[in-house]
């Protein structure tokens, strides 16, 4: 399995198993998204990962969506890290943005989408959406 390349990576350690991962979007691990986003991270980068967002020093949700831009939408889905890493993708900290992590798949098929998808509860409403983007 390809991992991150060092330019993309942050010193922080990788998360502790408890933690909850979210992404944004009642689709956003639809095959056809996961496809291109897994996509365009391997053309940008060299490996399979699929963007998701932490804290994991808190676990409230609603305040995770209201510090980052990519969270606030109406829906989300969770996953617990250990959970993950149980089904075989780690989930490692990347890019500048200390709430941005990677889940890193082996390859970008049918197969391993169902497996990633199978980790996230499903789409439930954000406890933290406001639809003025906190203005």
């Amino acid at each position: 399995m390809l991992i991150p390349p060092v330019s993309i990576l942050r010193s922080d350690p990788p998360p502790d198993e408890t933690v909850v991962v979210v992404r944004g979007g009642e689709r956003s691990l639809d095959d056809a998204v996961l496809d291109r986003t897994v996509g365009d991270c391997w053309d940008a980068h060299g490996f399979f990962g699929l963007s998701v967002f932490a804290d994991p020093a808190s676990a409230d949700l609603a305040e995770l969506a209201r510090r980052t831009p990519l969270v606030r939408r109406r829906v989300v889905r969770t996953a617990l890290v250990g959970r993950l890493r149980e089904a075989g993708f780690e989930v490692m900290p990347t890019f500048a943005n200390r709430y941005h992590f990677s889940i890193v798949m082996p390859d970008a098929t049918a197969r391993t989408f169902e497996q990633v998808r199978l980790c996230f509860g499903p789409p439930m409403p954000n406890p933290g959406y406001d639809p003025d983007g906190g203005r």
